[in-house]
């Protein structure tokens, strides 16, 4: 927000806008100067792919592979968590799925017994079938009765139906093999998926900013075990509700960072978030350093001045000496209406209703 800050007094300085004083008899003249507006901000830096190492499952810490400042590339395994509960789980499902694989193949007992049974009943009816012709010939000459004929035809009739059932009973049974193996294996992959979630691995080449969690400790679901940066050094800034539509992108920014509070550093907004977050209660905008600077530590805090206005020769007078109503006091003690343009936390330009050859004096 625009306050008033050491920061911006000594980023005033730097800038060369530092106007002389006021006077032993608390009066002043207009002067043309350069004038900045900024809007003040607080934040800290950070990089493009910093990210959290999150656990997805629950269990002590068994093994650490890095530490604090540790450079990781992508796909290292960085943590392993304990997991005897869910290496039980993986080898049952194993177990599971290799039982209903032997199940479902074409000589697995289940089958071949069904398959036997289906093969009878297709030979009875055969028999049955060739039995049944032969009665057909001969009740034509009364060598059977027609009862022994009809006999005969239930007979076939029975066998036939058998065979449809028990062929319908294999096309079942492969059919629930099938899925019971299909069931197992999704079951197994799941298993294993799960038993990835006790192996943590970095997501991208970075360097090891925190770790949270020591060798030993419960992580539960959930829990932030590390914290990874890597990518392009980025400035975070927190921009107060009533100075965010003051921002816009390639605005320069002044930068003072509390490692090195005696010197600042130009940057650039590169990104305005567009919804405010409730976390920081503020705006949040984004800042790159021109060049690549050395020894930056990703979480370093820092303020920062960002440009919104600046004019070049313009009517100046001390903030202290503009009154109520845009007013400022003659010499002689009269009030003058002035028209004012950019203010900052020393100094306001005058637009209109003084000139350099007006003296103010100080109402106190």
């Amino acid at each position: 927000m625009k306050t008033p800050t050491l920061f911006l007094l000594f980023f005033v300085c730097c800038l060369g806008f530092a106007f002389t004083g006021c006077s032993d008899n608390q009066t002043t003249r207009p002067e043309r100067k350069t004038i900045v507006d900024a809007v003040f901000a607080s934040g800290h830096i950070t990089t493009s792919d910093e990210y959290l190492v999150t656990s997805y499952a629950e269990g002590y810490l068994q093994q650490s592979y890095v530490q604090e400042g540790d450079s990781v590339t992508s796909g290292m395994q960085l943590f392993q968590l304990s997991s005897d509960v869910q290496s039980a789980n993986l080898e049952i499902a194993e177990a599971n799925y290799r039982d209903a694989k032997r199940k479902a193949q074409a000589d697995s007992p289940e089958l071949q017994q069904a398959k036997l049974q289906v093969e009878q009943a297709q030979k009875q009816l055969e028999l049955d079938r060739k039995n049944l012709d032969r009665y057909a010939e001969l009740v034509t000459t009364e060598a059977v009765s027609q009862l022994d004929y009809e006999k005969a035809q239930l007979q076939h009739e029975s066998s036939q139906k058998n065979v449809e059932i028990l062929e319908k009973s294999l096309a079942d049974l492969q059919y629930a093999l099938e899925l019971s193996l299909l069931n197992a294996k999704k079951q197994l992959d799941i298993q294993r998926e799960s038993s990835h979630d006790y192996v943590l691995s970095a997501s991208t080449n970075g360097q090891v900013l925190n770790v949270f969690k020591r060798q030993g400790e419960l992580v539960r679901r959930g829990e932030t075990i590390a914290q990874i940066g890597g990518g392009e050094t980025l400035i975070k800034l927190y921009i107060a509700e009533e100075d965010v539509d003051d921002i816009a992108l390639g605005q320069e920014a002044v930068i003072s960072l509390n490692t090195h509070p005696d010197r600042t550093y130009k940057a650039n907004i590169s990104k305005i978030y567009p919804a405010f977050n409730e976390q920081e209660q503020s705006f949040i905008v984004e800042a790159q350093f021109p060049d690549d600077l050395q020894t930056l530590f990703p979480g370093t805090q820092l303020q920062a001045n960002i440009i919104i206005q600046q004019k070049e020769d313009v009517l100046v007078i001390p903030l202290v000496y503009l009154m109520e109503g845009d007013t400022v006091v003659s010499r002689t003690g009269n009030r003058i209406p002035v028209k004012t343009g950019i203010k900052n936390t020393e100094w306001v330009e005058i637009m209109a209703g003084i000139d350099t050859t007006n003296t103010l004096m100080l109402k106190l």
